[in-house]
């Protein structure tokens, strides 16, 4: 009988760190840059026909975009 393999280890979420640096380069973006920012960031947490939900990295970039986005707002 064939085994089944071991599951991939989880991506590591952003450090507080990296947080922090991600937080000041947003706001360092112009408005449409940061409408490009956050785009791309939703397109990578978009639940695709597998059903496999998007890295917890993924989710921190496009929560701290639309953040950012509503400050600006």
């Amino acid at each position: 009988m064939a085994r089944r393999s071991d599951p991939p280890p989880p991506d590591p979420p952003l450090t507080r760190q990296q947080l922090a640096d991600l937080r000041a380069q947003l706001s360092r973006m112009s408005m449409t840059a940061l409408y490009d920012a956050y785009f791309a960031a939703w397109t990578r947490c978009k639940m695709e026909s597998g059903g496999k939900p998007p890295k917890a990295r993924f989710v921190q970039e496009l929560v701290q975009a639309w953040r950012q986005l509503r400050r600006m707002a």
